[in-house]
């Protein structure tokens, strides 16, 4: 008999824990414990893990030297525009009505340390997403150089177009660098090396690279494309020449051919893909 009712009475308080009347305070006690679940959960997935971190970069989320001064005006820590790898070594959970407050402990560098604060409506995060959070998973390029490469490349570097005639099936591709006078494309796998535009009539055209003998053409076209792009690929600068109707004398350039290889290469690719 007290056995069966030893195990009635187990019955009954294990329904009763997850069942049953609640007050507004029980319910408000199984909120705290759920959450604080999900908060620890997320305190262990940040605590052992690197991030990059710039302070420039980071409007609102701070590092603070100690966790008794973590408000507007506290002094701060800045890594003078550069980023810095940071170690999340531990994390101090403080629950509200509404949310959780997480502190963590974190290592600057290889001698500083500090404290950042975050909270669960809007976590702190590491990600090389540009929009979430400023804690970059992989050290970022400067912005600065990135945006420069980009400009030059614009402006003076090498770039190319391929098509496929949707009638006959011809393929084409063409490289050219900007503001010069030099063009390298293939055609049904020909190759081609051109200097200049408008030539004068039956006029001759010439391309040298670097301190190789001068590789002759017709109105622009190489005689030997080949021999040219394979100096090309090893070269530094190529020296042109034409003549451009209606004036019968030379038209001199220079082409600086950095970038010309990897750009060859590429299009050389999307050419086999057409």
């Amino acid at each position: 008999m007290k056995k069966i009712i030893g195990i009635a009475a187990l019955s009954f308080l294990t329904f009763n824990a997850f069942a049953g009347f609640e007050t507004p305070e029980d319910q408000r006690t199984k909120r705290l414990n759920e959450r604080a679940v999900e908060t620890k959960n997320y305190i262990d997935s940040m605590v052992g893990r690197t991030a990059w971190y710039n302070s420039n970069e980071c409007l609102t989320e701070k590092i603070y030297p100690d966790t008794s001064n973590m408000s507007y005006g506290s002094a701060i820590y800045s890594t003078n525009g550069e980023y810095k790898p940071i170690i999340f070594e531990s994390g101090e959970m403080l629950q509200d009505t509404y949310t959780d407050y997480v502190t963590f402990k974190i290592k600057i560098g290889e001698t500083d340390e500090g404290y950042i604060k975050t909270d669960t409506t809007m976590p702190l995060k590491i990600s090389d997403n540009d929009y979430i959070g400023c804690f970059k998973a992989n050290k970022p390029i400067k912005k600065e150089s990135t945006i420069s490469k980009s400009i030059d490349d614009i402006l003076f570097g090498w770039s190319y177009s391929c098509k496929k005639d949707k009638f006959n099936g011809s393929k084409s591709c063409y490289l050219h660098r900007a503001n010069s006078d030099l063009m390298v494309g293939i055609y049904n796998g020909q190759h081609s090396v051109y200097v200049g535009r408008d030539h004068y009539p039956r006029s001759q055209s010439v391309i040298k690279i670097d301190s190789n003998t001068p590789i002759y053409g017709y109105e622009g076209s190489s005689s030997t494309p080949q021999k040219a792009i394979e100096q090309m690929k090893r070269g530094k600068i190529a020296y042109t020449r034409y003549k451009e109707w209606p004036y019968d004398y030379n038209q001199d350039g220079e082409v600086d051919l950095t970038g010309f290889t990897e750009k060859y290469n590429e299009m050389m690719e999307e050419y086999k893909k057409l």
